[in-house]
């Protein structure tokens, strides 16, 4: 049996994200050693079987004293814990999570790209100069026997085209996947009891109307404004139709993010319920009629392969992580991006006959598409351990009747 260390920015994705990979490595036996700052999930690591090590990593933080800073506790606890292989995921683990795993001598190394993020939509000097440094540090830092493994084929294409990775290390997922045995489809009581949950905490009645849910962070490249400003084309043009809501967390310390205060009078403005972070998502999910998620740019959103597993309509931007889960005009529809005009025009197209018809098609896709249980196949075998569902298929052609 092997130690598998697995390093992240953040102890919430690796619970969240990586959980069925931990217990799939658990249950096969394997020692599990996770690295990460520290939250309220290091608990449900542990009751994963994983072994938790605490270490901050200043996500936001270019200063190169705290990366040299980072990547000397991260040499240090490998090297004491003398892993058999070492996975990474984000850019800074990938980054400096693999060069230390080089470092301490570990023979097998693989990294997760979960998105080429923010830095790769900004168009301002500072982000093409820091675009330019991550790159060198991909060129410099990513030993050359590491498997990296991206989410999105968009991303691979551009880190291969830029030749910070070699496409001999590429292999392509379809996002961080989900366990469709804890994630069923909602019968129809299901659906209905969460309405009415929703319409009692946003004090609004609801029935007849189509509620439609924005999960996703108060910052710009998400699509806050277009989301909003759609929203409030529809309500003034439809006054009855719709409910809009958004249900995030407000990341202060991201650049161009918006405050909580400026969000609840946004939201008041143009007629959008503001529900704020909410550790019941799935519950919110299951009560909208359509996801939407008009991002510039993505991995493979968490929020969208969720809204799959339950059935939803999804509407969201024709851009690098979302349209994978949007087969236009079959299950949802695809939108330009940064238009609200583009984005409102989706959603008027949605109506109660597409509404039944979208949710076995859309649990369908996320069937074919991003079952955990072929993710777990393919990591495994980047890790050259047998497969813990050998007959599980990861790559099929689809063509979901187009």
């Amino acid at each position: 049996m092997k130690k598998i260390l697995l390093i992240c920015n953040s102890d919430g994705a690796l619970a969240i994200f990586r959980g069925p990979l931990i217990r799939a490595l658990v249950s096969a036996g394997h020692e599990v050693v996770t690295v990460s700052p520290r939250s309220h999930y290091f608990n449900a690591l542990e009751q994963m079987g994983a072994r938790p090590i605490e270490l901050e990593f200043s996500r936001h933080s270019t200063s190169v004293f705290r990366n040299f800073g980072l990547l000397r506790d991260l040499v240090r606890t490998i090297r004491y814990e003398r892993p058999d292989i070492v996975h990474s995921f984000t850019h800074k683990a990938a980054i400096y999570g693999s060069f230390a795993a080089r470092l301490a001598a570990v023979k097998k190394i693989v990294a997760t790209i979960t998105g080429l993020g923010t830095l790769f939509i900004r168009s301002d000097i500072r982000s093409y100069l820091l675009r330019c440094a991550l790159i060198l540090q991909y060129k410099l830092l990513l030993p050359g026997h590491t498997k990296v493994l991206f989410q999105n084929p968009d991303d691979k294409h551009v880190l291969e085209t830029l030749r910070a990775i070699d496409p001999r290390q590429s292999i392509l997922t379809n996002g961080s996947g989900i366990d469709l045995e804890e994630t069923t489809l909602p019968d129809d009581d299901a659906v209905v009891n969460a309405k009415k949950t929703l319409a009692a905490e946003i004090g609004t009645n609801i029935d007849g109307r189509i509620v439609v849910l924005f999960p996703a962070r108060g910052v710009p490249e998400k699509g806050l404004r277009e989301f909003y400003d759609a929203a409030h084309e529809l309500n003034t043009r439809f006054p009855q139709r719709y409910v809009f809501c958004h249900m995030g967390l407000i990341d202060a310390d991201a650049s161009g993010a918006f405050g909580a205060d400026e969000v609840s009078v946004f939201a008041q403005e143009h007629g959008v319920h503001y529900l704020g972070f909410k550790p019941n998502p799935l519950d919110y999910t299951i009560a909208a009629d359509i996801v939407a998620l008009p991002s510039y740019r993505e991995g493979v959103p968490r929020s969208l392969i969720e809204a799959l597993a339950l059935g939803k309509c999804i509407v969201a931007t024709d851009v690098p992580g979302c349209r994978e889960t949007v087969v236009d005009n079959w299950n949802g529809f695809l939108c330009r991006v940064r238009s609200s005009a583009s984005l409102a025009d989706a959603f008027a197209k949605v109506d109660l006959d597409f509404l039944a018809v979208t949710g076995p098609r859309s649990r369908q896709l996320c069937e074919d598409k991003f079952d955990v249980r072929k993710l777990n196949a393919l990591t495994f075998n980047a890790y050259g351990l047998p497969s813990p569902n050998p007959e599980a298929s990861y790559f099929r052609s689809e063509t979901h009747g187009i």
